[in-house]
């Protein structure tokens, strides 16, 4: 499945939480690559239900004493100039996001990378999905 979202600036958050060993860890195993610290927030015209496809779940875990919570992993393609790149939908069991916002995750920044700025848009491919 294709989906299209807009590019829309998040808290910086996603930052913060991808420069934890326990999470970069997590997702090198699942994904095969660490990812870039910091996320990719997709706007998209509906509400997005990971649970309509083959997902990975983190665990929770504690570092230094504080707890943090797991988060649903999807592997994804994110297709950007005639260019595929892995990458990964994550969602936080806890997140300030509505449900039309997805976070993405990639091995390089892809905003640098690919000159991506609030409004443009670009195409992911999701693979695992549930009906298909």
């Amino acid at each position: 499945m294709i989906i299209e979202g807009e590019i829309v600036s998040g808290l910086g958050e996603g930052r913060y939480f991808l420069s934890l060993p326990p999470y970069k860890e997590a997702f090198k195993k699942i994904l095969g690559f660490e990812p870039f610290e910091g996320t990719l927030n997709l706007k998209l015209d509906k509400e997005f239900d990971i649970s309509k496809f083959e997902y990975i779940e983190t665990e929770d875990f504690e570092f230094n004493g504080r707890r943090f919570f797991g988060v649903k992993v999807l592997p994804i393609e994110i297709l950007i100039n005639n260019k595929k790149i892995d990458g990964a939908i994550v969602v936080p069991k806890k997140t300030y996001h509505s449900g039309n916002i997805i976070e993405i995750i990639a091995p390089i920044k892809l905003r640098e990378q690919f000159n991506l700025k609030d409004g443009d848009t670009i195409k992911i491919l999701i693979k695992g999905d549930k009906n298909e």
